[in-house]
C-alpha cells in the first residue's frame, strides 16, 4: 500500500497545532488583545467547526485572529501558526450553536459579514431546527483559461450557479443560512493547482466560505495532467499509424497523491494542493472512526454523520481500496446519528455527456464495492459530481451491475401502482423501507453542472464507435437506475437534466429534503425521506 510521509507526521503535526492553540487560548477574555487593526486576506476558509471549537485558515499578513459574540467587542485572541503556506488558527472553547464574529490581525472590530455559527452539540438539531447544507460539483470553471484570449473561458457559470441557490435561499427557503458547504470535487481547473483554487473556489465564494465549513472530496481534476492515448477513446484515422498522446486535464491513474503533477514535465515534488489547502478530520476530531489520512474522512455535525470517500487515488490501489471500504464499515457501524450523507467524485450510476458508469472503472468498483455498503449500514443519500449534468436516482438497493441489469420491481421502492416512486412531497420516501422494512436503501445523486454544462462545439458531434469523449452519446442522460424527466424543455432529458445548478440539503430529526436549483432560483427537482 502506498502510504505519503505526510499522513505518518499528520498525528504528530495536529497534536503539535492543537498544543500550540491551546497556549493561544490563555490570552482570552483580555480585550486589550484586540486592539489592532484587520489585515484582509487573500483566502479564506473555516474548517473543522464543531460544537465547541473550529479552525480558521488564511493566506495573508495576519498573524492572529480575535472572535467574541458581538461584532465591535471581540476579546478573544488566538495565535496562528503556520502550516502548508497557510495560516491557521485552531480555536476552541466556544459554546455550541452559537454565532462568533472575528477579525484577522487583532482588531477588536470584526468586518461586515465576517462571522461563524458552531455545530449544535452531536446528536442535536440547531436551534432553528433544521442543518441546510450546499452541495456543488465540477465548480472550479472560472480558473480555466480561454487558449486564444486567456481569459477565463467560464467567467459567469458558478458565480451565476451560487446566485442561483442564493436567490432560492432568500425567496422561498426562509432565508435560512447555509450552515455547511460540500464540495463534491474538480473545484480547481483544469490541473487543481494552488493558483486554480485561488480562481475556482477562493475568489469566487469569499463571502461563504468565511461563514461556513467546507467540506470537500478529491476529484479527477485534483490531480493534475497525465500523458492519455486518446486512441482509447476516440476514433482517428492518426490513430492506424499508432498510438496517439497528449496531456490531458484529470487524466492521472496514480494512487499516490506525492506524483501529482501540474506541468506534464513529472511530479512536482510538493505533492497534492488539495491536501495542503484543506485541513481535514483524520483523527475523529469531528466524531466517527480516525481514518488517518485526509483522502477520506468522517465527521459528525448535530444529528447528521457526513462521509468524504475518495474515489480518485485509494479506489485505484487494491490495498488501499480495501483499507478504505474496512474503514468505512467500522466508521458506519459507530456512529448513532439519524441521518448518513456519503459523497465523493465518481458516480456510480451516471450517463453523462462525458462519464459514463457502465465503462469507467473507478465508478465500476464504486458500484460493486460500496453500494452494498451503504446498503447494509442504512445510509440515506450518496452525492457525486464528475458528470457535467444533473442525475438523480429512484430509492435504490441491489443494483450493482451494468445499466441494462437494472430491474425497478427489484431494485427500487415502488408505489402503489407497482412504479418507481419520485419520493416527491406528497409521497415521500420512508428510511425504512415499506419493502423490507429495513433502512437498506439510498438516493443516488449527479451534481456535477455547478461550473458548465457541455460546450457547445461537443453537443454538436454525435460519438461514432468506440469514441467517448468530445461528442453526444445515444444514450445521454438515460441512465434507467435514475428517475425519468418529461420533456418539459430542451435541456431536459430521459433521466436527467443538462442545465447549470447545485444541490441544497435541509435535514431536520424527521426529514431530509434535497433540492436541485438552477442558476436562476428554479427547483427543478426534489425528494423527501422520513423517519
Amino acid at each position: 500500500m502506498i502510504v505519503s510521509p505526510r499522513y505518518i507526521t499528520a498525528g504528530f503535526g495536529l497534536l503539535l497545532g492543537s498544543l500550540l492553540a491551546g497556549c493561544a487560548q490563555m490570552m482570552e477574555g483580555q480585550a486589550s488583545q484586540c486592539t489592532g487593526t484587520e489585515q484582509p486576506p487573500s483566502r479564506l476558509l473555516l474548517q473543522q467547526v464543531s460544537d465547541n471549537s473550529a479552525i480558521i485558515q488564511w493566506r495573508g499578513e495576519a498573524n492572529s485572529v480575535c472572535l467574541g459574540e458581538k461584532a465591535n467587542k471581540l476579546s478573544m485572541r488566538v495565535e496562528a501558526v503556520e502550516e502548508a503556506n497557510h495560516k491557521i488558527a485552531r480555536v476552541t472553547g466556544l459554546k455550541p450553536d452559537t454565532r462568533y464574529f472575528y477579525s484577522l490581525g487583532g482588531s477588536g472590530n470584526a468586518p461586515q459579514g465576517q462571522y461563524f455559527s458552531t455545530a449544535p452539540k452531536t446528536g442535536q438539531l440547531p436551534a432553528d431546527g433544521n442543518s441546510r447544507i450546499w452541495l456543488i460539483g465540477d465548480s472550479g470553471t472560472a480558473s480555466v483559461k480561454d487558449s486564444k484570449t486567456g481569459k477565463s473561458k467560464y467567467p459567469w457559470q458558478a458565480k451565476a450557479v451560487k446566485d442561483g441557490a442564493l436567490k432560492f435561499i432568500s425567496e422561498q427557503g426562509g432565508n435560512e443560512p447555509i450552515d455547511a458547504l460540500i464540495l463534491l470535487g474538480d473545484n480547481a481547473y483544469p490541473a487543481g493547482t494552488d493558483q486554480e483554487w485561488q480562481a475556482g473556489l477562493f475568489e469566487v465564494y469569499p463571502n461563504i466560505l468565511n461563514k461556513v465549513q467546507t467540506i470537500p472530496t478529491i476529484g479527477n481534476h485534483e490531480m493534475g495532467v497525465s500523458h492519455l492515448d486518446l486512441c482509447t477513446v476516440i476514433k482517428h484515422p492518426v490513430c492506424q499509424k499508432g498510438p496517439m498522446v497528449k496531456l490531458i486535464p484529470g487524466a492521472s491513474q496514480s494512487a499516490d497523491p506525492d506524483t501529482y503533477d501540474s506541468t506534464g514535465d513529472g511530479p512536482d515534488g510538493t505533492g497534492l494542493p488539495y491536501l495542503d489547502i484543506f485541513t481535514l478530520p483524520t483523527n475523529g476530531e469531528l466524531g466517527g472512526v480516525p481514518s488517518g489520512t485526509e483522502q477520506y474522512f468522517s465527521m459528525d455535525y448535530g444529528n447528521v454523520h457526513i462521509v468524504s470517500l475518495d474515489s480518485q487515488l485509494s479506489v485505484i490501489d487494491p490495498d488501499q481500496r480495501q483499507a478504505m471500504r474496512d474503514w468505512l464499515v467500522d466508521d458506519l457501524q459507530s456512529h448513532q446519528q439519524d441521518w448518513t450523507i456519503i459523497v465523493f467524485h465518481h458516480p456510480p450510476y451516471s450517463k453523462g455527456r462525458n462519464h459514463d458508469s457502465d465503462e469507467e472503472q473507478r465508478e465500476i468498483d464504486m458500484r460493486e464495492l460500496f453500494t452494498p455498503v451503504f446498503e447494509q449500514y442504512g445510509v440515506d443519500v450518496v452525492y457525486s459530481g464528475h458528470a457535467h449534468s444533473y442525475e438523480r436516482s429512484w430509492y435504490l438497493n441491489g443494483h450493482y451491475g451494468m445499466s441494462n441489469s437494472f430491474d425497478a420491481a427489484r431494485h427500487t421502492e415502488t408505489d402503489s401502482s407497482g412504479s418507481p416512486s419520485f419520493g416527491f412531497s406528497d409521497n415521500p420516501y420512508p428510511q425504512i423501507s415499506a419493502v423490507s422494512g429495513k433502512d437498506d436503501k439510498a438516493v443516488y445523486t449527479v451534481a456535477g453542472s455547478s461550473g458548465k454544462i457541455a460546450d457547445p462545439e461537443d453537443k454538436a458531434k454525435v460519438c461514432g464507435p468506440n469514441q467517448t469523449v468530445f461528442c453526444i452519446r445515444e444514450d445521454w442522460l438515460s441512465h434507467p437506475a435514475h428517475r425519468s424527466f418529461d420533456k418539459v424543455a430542451e435541456d431536459y432529458l430521459p433521466n436527467g437534466i443538462e442545465r447549470l445548478g447545485s444541490v441544497l440539503l435541509d435535514v431536520s430529526e424527521n426529514q431530509l429534503v434535497s433540492r436541485f436549483i438552477d442558476d436562476k432560483g428554479n427547483v427543478l427537482d426534489h425528494f423527501v425521506i422520513t423517519k
